[in-house]
């Protein structure tokens, strides 16, 4: 009894080792072969593919297979094959009588599901040990695929000649379309080819394919597969040619992808082939006239976030040249100097928080921030003008003020917490430069921010309220992305109108005039942006249903003279606005439940005050933002007495009013006793560092600086001392400007300024050498 026992355990564990060892005779994967990384459209077309780490064109498995080719490659190789377990002994016997009367072998008697394994297995020599296994591997995998799933992986793994392997990618190479547009002679010719696939090659028997071909319709005929009809139009379909290069729609996102799997993206097919036709066509007329060798453009829907075309660079041409001009570069995900684009968000930020209305006066005067001088496009100064203004002509100095005031830091906290990801340097680091360019950015992420906030504004009228997704970032495939972002919008709905409504104005830098041939276009929000060196020439753009970016310049850094944004980049951004649907979409609506009405003086943009009203000047009732209420009442209009009447007068500090009155013809001048101070020295600012220029010195050895004030009184003088040593007396020269040109040594002075009344001014600043 014991040894009976002691037996059957033996026999129990050798069975239980047999099966265990059986289920586990399969691979898993079943292939471990690389595959090609193939980017489809949103409709299923195929955009581009790359080829496989082994140099072969192997589509993943998962497409969608024709009933033709099935119909076919079954009646070809198998037509037992959804009624046996793996193996068709019947096969085998016929093959086996075959053999016995031909001499030798011509026939294999395999069923798909053991080509299926010979295929996993590298296609090893044919003998009778391997034939063995592969029938027990057979019946192995019917256990654990369903029949669709082994004619799947057939189709994907089988050999179609040359480097082309898997029927997706011979439908491509061979007949320029997806197997489910496969005709009856072309599933008919995919069927036989993988039996001998050197056969497709033009000159190397392609007749005997043919005839193949041929058979195998006559056969699906013959067995009610095909009427008549289907056929004769069959029979009459020629052969393919040489093998069709694939489509490269989409280069680049390709190469950003590259993982060898299938990628269904968001990208529109048309309209990415007609976005990089113009950017490439805008690229040779650049490289021409200017050597300007790249650009970039990306088209996102507002609402889902989705990447509409995606053009990395200009299309890379064949020659070495073009190879070196960067168009491998994927620009969009490409870190470059923002240039202005941040100034809006900026304009938005403060609305957010009440420190700023739409229209508020900001100082555009001479301004030194430690040691660094912003100066605006045409290097001069307005005195005052609205942040709203400030925005729409891309003015630096008061924009640099106004970030000042708003504080650096908190800007770029704002910045990273929307999605903007390469802004990794510190606040200190950045410094002011963060609003002009001193940060870079991805064309794909400053594009995602703006899809985004516009999103938020239209979701909220929508709702009365954000929704935590409104600054999700930008989405190409549902398992991919290029911007990560979620969160809830940190802008207030008022704030991002009145954004919108500054970057929708036609007002652009006069020294670019090319912005008035956009202002027919249909209404977009749209900021341009050049880079220090002119570097990088930015534009996007924002509609309710669109947000565009467009980058041009050139990948390695080089600038070119005359390049900016509005000339080079503008132009692109409004053909591709041109190139999309929609138009009558309107504008983004009021969010009238985020604002409130108040009275602001129309002067300054401020909350009005008495001042203002007896003034004379005129004070409106228009919405702001709710936090608008918490601003500044205006401090421009004070009371001033004149001939016994007290009323309110404009009055600007005497910088700001120097260079305001060389605009504002209507402006007039405050009388003295308006209070205030009414001596203001423009240059040099309070601790500036000015450098010894290079070139002929004076007789003392020290170049000369021109020193600039300006006092309220067109009679006032103005007595100049440095380092309490007299300089001498000005008079006003112009619209209250004194200048004085002065030699100072290098090192640290003190300027003294006074006037007839005995108002002073005193300031500390230092010389440097320039070596």
């Amino acid at each position: 009894m014991k040894r009976r026992r002691i037996r059957n355990l033996v026999w129990f564990a050798l069975a239980a080792g047999t099966t265990v060892g059986y289920v586990r005779l399969l691979p898993k994967p079943l292939f471990d072969a690389p595959y090609s990384t193939v980017l489809y459209a949103r409709d299923g077309e195929l955009l581009g593919a790359r080829v496989a780490k082994d140099g072969q064109w192997r589509f993943p498995p998962g497409a969608a297979l024709s009933d033709k080719y099935l119909r076919a490659v079954v009646e070809y190789e198998d037509r037992r094959f959804y009624r046996h377990p793996g193996v068709s002994l019947p096969a085998l016997v016929r093959a086996a009588e075959q053999n016995r009367r031909a001499g030798g072998v011509v026939s294999g008697g395999s069923t798909l599901t053991m080509q299926l394994v010979r295929l996993s297995r590298g296609n090893p020599p044919r003998t009778v040990a391997e034939k063995i296994r592969e029938a027990i591997l057979a019946v192995r995998i019917e256990w654990s695929y369903t029949k669709e799933e082994i004619l799947a992986l057939y189709a994907a793994h089988a050999p179609f000649g040359g480097n082309v392997v898997g029927v997706e990618a011979a439908a491509w190479r061979y007949f320029g379309h997806s197997p489910e547009q496969l005709s009856w002679a072309e599933a008919a010719t995919l069927a036989v080819l993988p039996n001998s696939p050197a056969l497709i090659h033009p000159g190397r028997g392609r007749g005997e394919l043919l005839a193949k071909r041929n058979r195998l319709l006559e056969r699906m005929l013959a067995h009610w597969v095909l009427d008549s009809t289907e056929f004769e139009a069959a029979l009459a379909e020629p052969l393919p040619d040489a093998p069709e290069p694939l489509p490269r729609h989409a280069p680049h996102l390709s190469d950003r992808l590259a993982e060898g799997r299938a990628w269904h993206t968001t990208v529109d097919d048309a309209l990415q082939v007609r976005v990089q036709q113009i950017v490439d066509g805008y690229g040779e007329r650049m490289l021409a006239a200017n050597r300007i060798r790249n650009a970039a453009a990306v088209v996102v829907d507002v609402e889902s976030g989705e990447v509409l075309a995606y053009v990395g660079n200009i299309s890379p041409g064949e020659r070495a040249a073009e190879a070196r001009d960067g168009r491998s570069v994927d620009v969009v995900a490409a870190r470059r100097s923002t240039g202005s684009l941040l100034k809006p968000i900026l304009y938005g930020a403060m609305l957010t928080e009440g420190q700023v209305l739409p229209n508020t006066l900001v100082f555009d005067t001479p301004l030194q921030m430690a040691g660094f001088v912003p100066s605006n496009y045409d290097k001069t100064f307005s005195g005052v003008v609205s942040a709203r203004r400030a925005v729409e002509r891309s003015l630096n100095v008061p924009v640099v003020r106004m970030l000042a005031d708003y504080n650096h830091h908190r800007f770029l906290g704002l910045l990273r917490s929307m999605g903007l990801t390469t802004f990794d340097r510190s606040a200190d680091d950045y410094g002011s430069t963060l609003i002009l360019g001193g940060a870079e950015g991805t064309l794909g992420e400053m594009t995602g921010l703006y899809a985004a906030l516009a999103r938020s504004l239209l979701r909220y009228d929508r709702t009365g309220r954000y929704e935590a997704a409104d600054m999700r970032g930008l989405r190409v495939d549902s398992s991919a992305t290029i911007q990560k972002a979620e969160g809830v919008c940190p802008l207030s709905p008022s704030a991002l109108w009145f954004m919108f409504e500054a970057m929708s104005g036609v007002n652009r830098p006069e020294e670019e005039a090319a912005w008035q041939e956009f202002s027919s276009m249909k209404r977009v929000a749209w900021k341009t942006g050049t880079s220090y060196g002119n570097r990088d020439a930015w534009a996007i753009g924002v509609t309710p249903r669109y947000a565009v970016g467009v980058w041009v310049g050139n990948a390695d850094g080089e600038g070119r003279a005359g390049m900016t944004g509005v000339g080079y980049a503008a132009p692109i951004l409004f053909d591709l606005f041109s190139l999309l649907p929609g138009g009558g979409e309107g504008w983004f609506p009021e969010p009238v439940g985020d604002m409130t009405e108040e009275a602001v003086c129309r002067r300054s943009g401020h909350r009005a005050s008495e001042w203002c009203v007896s003034s004379g000047d005129a004070v409106d009732t228009v919405r702001i933002p709710l936090r608008g209420v918490v601003s500044r009442v205006c401090p421009y209009h004070r009371p001033v007495s004149v001939g016994g009447e007290t009323r309110g007068w404009f009055v600007l500090p005497p910088a700001a009013e120097y260079y305001y009155r060389q605009r504002a013809t209507d402006y007039v001048p405050p009388p003295v006793s308006a209070g205030g101070r009414p001596l203001e020295v423009i240059y040099p600012q309070p601790g500036a560092m000015l450098y010894l220029p290079k070139g002929e010195r004076e007789s003392n050895g020290f170049e000369k600086f021109v020193f600039r004030a300006a006092h309220r009184s067109d009679s006032a003088s103005v007595h100049w001392h440095l380092d309490q040593v007299y300089l001498g007396t000005t008079r006003s020269s112009s619209a209250g400007g004194h200048t004085l040109a002065v030699s100072p040594s290098a090192g640290e002075h003190r300027l003294t300024v006074v006037d007839d009344a005995g108002y002073t001014q005193s300031l500390g600043f230092t010389v440097l050498r320039r070596e």
